[in-house]
């Protein structure tokens, strides 16, 4: 049983040190971190998830390249997030690997009830990528503060 628990904890750290490329994460503010798959081009992703924060009032674009798209989004009370997704290809050219992160400006707003993974879902999903072949989205509390909470509109 004590080398089941081990191995299963050694996996986890694993993939913690994957997803957040073995960096230390902001702990001073609110933020989520996401790790989606899909079987879809990055060159679709990207327009996609483009064309989702263009058409969201509350998203404010900022530079948008083939692997960066850079926002901020402004919640109803007023606090600003700073919204990421970054895109690399999968084996082959076959699908995209899309690392997403929303990080709220202010030290104060440490438990947001989910704020920031809303943020990032609520492209994805209005984008319809949550829709797409091959799509897996890897998260949790440790990477997501609220993420249990979270209650998306």
């Amino acid at each position: 049983m004590a080398t089941r628990t081990l191995v299963v904890a050694c996996a986890l750290f694993l993939g913690l040190c994957i997803i957040t490329n073995g960096k230390p994460t902001e702990v001073t503010h609110a933020y989520c971190k996401i790790v989606w798959l899909l079987a879809v081009p990055c060159d679709q992703v990207n327009m996609a998830i483009v064309t989702q924060i263009k058409a969201m009032g509350s998203y404010k674009l900022g530079s948008a390249t083939p692997s960066l798209i850079q926002a901020n989004h402004t919640s109803a009370v007023g606090q600003i997030e700073n919204v990421n997704f970054t895109m690399n290809g999968t084996s082959m050219g076959l699908g995209c690997h899309v690392e997403g992160s929303s990080i709220s400006a202010f030290w104060y707003s440490l438990f947001d009830n989910g704020t920031n993974y809303c943020n990032l879902r609520n492209v994805i999903q209005g984008s319809g990528l949550s829709k797409a072949p091959g799509f897996v989205e890897f998260t949790n509390e440790w990477l997501c503060l609220g993420y249990g909470l979270s209650a998306c509109k």
